[in-house]
């Protein structure tokens, strides 16, 4: 979702939850990064995505593909690097 594109609160949670997984797919792809704000990142996308799911608000983007994938860290898992990165990518979007 487009910042510019905000309106309700519901927009806001939701681009607010797209803002915190783009920063958990960048951090994800890092062969270093720091184990517990990587898990920080992920439990707030989380949170943000629970909420989400609670109150029937509408998504797109980023929140749609995590929630596709069963939550915020498994949808990170594909864009971390390593042999099994494509094979799990395909196991989860059956591509």
């Amino acid at each position: 979702m487009l910042k510019c594109k905000v309106k309700t609160p519901e927009d806001a949670l939701v681009y607010m939850a797209d803002c915190t997984l783009a920063t958990v797919s960048s951090m994800a792809s890092k062969k270093s990064r720091s184990e517990y704000d990587f898990d920080r990142q992920i439990s707030i996308a989380q949170t943000a995505i629970d909420w989400i799911v609670e109150m029937d608000v509408v998504y797109t983007g980023r929140v749609q593909q995590a929630i596709s994938a069963g939550g915020a860290r498994e949808w990170s898992k594909k864009f971390m690097p390593g042999p099994n990165t494509d094979k799990l990518y395909r196991a989860m979007y059956e591509v």
